[in-house]
């Protein structure tokens, strides 16, 4: 999970110093204030939190009939 965070915000830097020229020397959080953007892990994280929410709301014996189900037999394996 870590890895792939790390991934995420190396290709985020490198899309940044796109849109910047080099010899500008500007930061990457100097470049996401300047261009409006939060960090891509942080939206990741706060995405995951909010449908965390959303399934926590749902009916209490619908998500323990989730947890327990089989994946191989939902694709029929």
């Amino acid at each position: 999970m870590k890895e792939q965070e790390v991934r995420l915000d190396t290709t985020e830097a490198s899309m940044l110093r796109c849109v910047f020229e080099l010899r500008e020397r500007k930061r990457n959080a100097q470049s996401r204030e300047l261009l409006g953007l939060e960090p891509v892990s942080l939206v990741i994280k706060e995405d995951r939190l909010r449908w965390f929410g959303h399934i926590e709301c749902k009916d209490a014996d619908f998500i323990k009939s989730c947890m327990k189900t089989d994946a191989g037999v939902i694709r029929g394996s």
